[in-house]
């Protein structure tokens, strides 16, 4: 894997973490993967990835943050 970039969207207020990882993925070379945190499941995000081929996974951690990987497909 290329490596990975993280954005920490947990203290943000939205549309700021939507719009920071839009952002990313316009720079997103293939094998580059992008990990999102927050504090809740961003829906809206989801359809953008399912749309524009990139491929995601989402995982619960203990401390409640929501650990989004996205890579392109």
């Amino acid at each position: 894997m290329a490596g990975q970039r993280v954005i920490d969207g947990r203290d943000l207020l939205p549309p700021e973490p939507l719009e920071l990882t839009l952002a990313a993925l316009d720079t997103l070379e293939s094998g580059e993967e992008l990990l999102l945190l927050l504090h809740c499941e961003p829906h809206p995000l989801y359809a953008i990835l399912k749309n524009n081929g990139y491929r995601y996974t989402s995982e619960q951690r203990e401390d409640g943050t929501n650990a989004i990987r996205i890579s392109k497909a």
